[in-house]
């Protein structure tokens, strides 16, 4: 990666923990709230490929992994939110680059693309709550293993908020065209002397 696709995943992440600010804070109820901080890992899984929607998730997770870490319930374990936001990210790149040619012609396919691509993240969250929070966290509170079930469930509904989003923005030559000329490395003219 150059410093371009480092710079691009600075900033996504930057702004993935912006949105986490913006949702988390104000819908938790009992560590469980509304988090759209992956939908710029997605976009960044979509343009820039699997390596730069991983790393953008994994900056994107760590205002969720402190939020749900040392400040709730997970403590260490906080920082798999950073985990499950770089897989799919990754997953997400993988998709868009296996399906680029019927992407490009029906941004609408994003919506089932990105709901697909929360498959490997949803049972990365089933793994967490019911089998390392009991494992490594004996004295958390009993109902912190259970809490997976509505964690799929709300992330289901943002995966879907957002899977929206991500095809009205893929449909978007103006926005796509944006972010492919960031990604993209500029030729400069060369002087002649």
């Amino acid at each position: 990666m150059n410093s371009r696709c480092w710079a691009f995943a600075a900033m996504m992440g930057a702004l993935g923990n912006a949105l986490a600010a913006l949702t988390v804070i104000p819908t938790m109820v009992q560590q469980v709230a509304l988090d759209f901080s992956l939908l710029p890992a997605i976009i960044a899984g979509i343009y820039g490929g699997w390596a730069l929607g991983g790393l953008t998730g994994f900056i994107a997770g760590i205002l969720p992994s402190i939020w749900f870490g040392p400040l709730g319930s997970l403590g260490p374990l906080g920082i798999t939110a950073c985990i499950g936001k770089a897989i799919m990210g990754i997953t997400v790149g993988l998709l868009s680059r296996a399906f680029k040619r019927w992407l490009d012609k029906r941004t609408w396919l994003y919506v089932p693309l990105v709901a697909v691509a929360f498959l490997p993240e949803a049972v990365w969250i089933y793994i967490v709550f019911a089998v390392m929070v009991p494992l490594f966290l004996p004295a958390a509170p009993a109902f912190l293993p259970g809490l997976w079930a509505p964690i799929l469930l709300k992330g289901s509904f943002e995966v879907a908020v957002m899977g929206f989003f991500t095809a009205a923005l893929a449909g978007h030559n103006g926005f796509k065209s944006q972010i492919l000329s960031f990604l993209t490395p500029q030729t400069l003219p060369v002087k002649k002397t």
